[in-house]
């Protein structure tokens, strides 16, 4: 394959993905949001939590030992540390750790 033809296209695909992010700006910049669009800009964060949530859960085996331990804890360490601290990355980072070492070491 010519490497003018990657070039090409590796050059469409970045205008495309460059004109996806700037059309939007460009039509609405002098316009007021929509309380729809309010409500959704205010609770996305939340949403998308909870969706990675139900998500990193849906395959624990809850009957079968540790019965889920690991996860509890780490759900739980997320959720207080936000609750406390209201640092995303402090909780994400921290749960994701004190995770890996539950089932790294201390679960295995």
């Amino acid at each position: 394959m010519q490497s003018s033809y990657l070039i090409g296209g590796i050059v469409v695909a970045m205008f495309a993905t460059y004109a996806t992010r700037l059309i939007p700006f460009m039509l609405f910049r002098n316009r007021e949001p929509s309380p729809l669009i309010r409500y959704i800009e205010r609770n996305m964060p939340l949403m998308i939590m909870v969706i990675l949530v139900f998500y990193a859960l849906k395959d624990v085996k809850w009957e079968v030992y540790p019965y889920g331990l690991a996860e509890i804890v780490g759900v739980s360490v997320a959720i207080a540390l936000h609750v406390s601290f209201k640092n995303a990355l402090l909780s994400i980072f921290t749960a994701t750790l004190i995770y890996m070492v539950l089932i790294q070491k201390v679960l295995c």
